[in-house]
């Protein structure tokens, strides 16, 4: 799959960029901030992402979640935390919690692959 993985913390996007080419994922493409991921959607065609959901201190991912909403592209949040904060702007999605072990990971994807979506 064609997956984007949106990290600011770049020894995180590298660690996620190691297991999802161990499970076989080659074409990962990563973005740090909000204005990088949505040039990479207006430019590549990708299956799913997994978004950082706290982008620094003031920045969320939300705006690359309605992005990917709108697209009808499957998505997860990642966070440190067990629960996101409040956001009324956020859509929903399941979320991982980092560290992310590989079956999670594994799981989450099977879960996003295309011919698992309902048409």
């Amino acid at each position: 799959m064609k997956i984007l993985v949106v990290e600011d913390e770049p020894l995180l996007a590298m660690l996620l960029e190691e297991s999802l080419a161990d499970l076989g994922h080659e074409a990962v493409t990563t973005a740090a901030t909000v204005d990088q991921a949505l040039s990479v959607l207006g430019d590549r065609e990708i299956d799913c992402a997994l978004l950082d959901f706290s982008l620094g201190r003031d920045t969320t991912s939300a705006p690359v979640a309605r992005r990917l909403q709108e697209m009808g592209t499957p998505f997860y949040y990642l966070s440190g935390h067990a629960s996101l904060e409040e956001s009324d702007d956020a859509p929903e999605a399941p979320l991982l919690v980092k560290p992310v072990s590989i079956d999670a990971l594994k799981k989450a994807l099977v879960a996003m692959a295309p011919t698992t979506r309902a048409a």
